[in-house]
């Protein structure tokens, strides 16, 4: 999900189709809202970020639909930039951010349907 949202990010796309590849529902839906303010705002997102998730959770227990990661994203190089200028959109420094998603199978496949990313400091 984060490889598809920062491919987006680069241009501030809404509509990138590996959006939809990783993501579904809810979260899909937050990504593409997320993105259409970016371009309204004349900003796009562009770095390296770093992510190391966990499943702490499978249910059902015998053949699992869903299950629930927990990351520790790093964003300290994943940041906002305003299109015009290059400079960065703010002085909000990135850093080490809590993000728990919930995982379900969609279509033979596994795909993010919700997520919630925490504030800087946060893991």
């Amino acid at each position: 999900m984060w490889q598809a949202y920062a491919k987006a990010g680069l241009t501030a796309n809404p509509d990138e189709p590996s959006l939809a590849v990783h993501t579904t529902g809810e979260a899909l839906t937050n990504l593409k809202n997320g993105l259409a303010k970016l371009r309204r705002d004349g900003e796009v997102v562009k770095g390296e970020y770093q992510s190391d998730p966990q499943v702490t959770e499978a249910s059902p227990a015998a053949t699992p639909s869903s299950i629930s990661v927990l990351d520790c994203l790093n964003t300290a190089r994943f940041l906002t930039y305003k299109t015009a200028t290059g400079a960065l959109a703010d002085d909000v420094p990135g850093g080490n951010r809590a993000v728990r998603a919930t995982v379900t199978r969609d279509d033979g496949g596994w795909k993010v349907s919700s997520f919630g990313v925490q504030a800087v400091g946060s893991c």
